[in-house]
């Protein structure tokens, strides 16, 4: 501050009014922001809602006794399998091996299983499975419908046309 004539000059005071005021204003948000706040945590108000429950009286099942099983287990592959209970549940299988190539083989299951359906139908389900999949038959499985004729037709005509072309032919471009 400089004075002129024993007096401050206006522009001197102004500047520092503005210093002091920046420095308060730095402390109020220096304290602010150090100040800690507390957690606050609500806990959520407990919605009661009636249950309905119903009395459910639960039997236990009567054991099945198992009347025959019998498993043969061989290291070249080959096995087979039965069970049989006493409440109609029964299944069989025999596994094999098929050579496919000189160093190529692979598993062939044959089998069926059957019971009795809660309508007291029998159900007997056949079954093989080899190097093409498992394929099931049973009267109780859904069938695919018919091939319709003018399909069938051009299945026997792509056929016919397969069979006739020679097999050696190299295509020559």
């Amino acid at each position: 501050m400089q004075a002129r004539n024993g007096k401050m000059s206006q522009s001197g005071l102004g500047k520092q009014t503005n210093m002091n005021s920046l420095l308060v204003l730095f402390c109020i948000i220096g304290v602010a922001v150090a100040q800690q706040y507390q957690q606050q945590y609500y806990t959520p108000a407990r919605l009661v809602q009636p249950v309905l429950t119903a009395n459910l009286v639960q039997t236990k099942a009567k054991p099945v006794a198992v009347l025959s099983q019998n498993s043969n287990f061989n290291f070249d592959g080959n096995f087979n399998y039965d069970f049989q209970s006493e409440n109609g549940i029964s299944s069989q299988v025999v596994g094999s091996v098929k050579p496919l190539g000189p160093d190529e083989q692979a598993q062939v299951l044959q089998g069926s299983y059957s019971y009795t359906a809660p309508d007291g139908t029998p159900v007997t389900t056949n079954w093989f499975a080899d190097e093409t999949g498992f394929h099931a038959s049973g009267d109780h499985l859904p069938t695919p419908p018919p091939v319709p004729e003018a399909i069938a037709r051009s299945l026997d005509f792509l056929r016919s046309v397969e069979a006739s072309r020679p097999q050696n032919v190299q295509a020559k471009y």
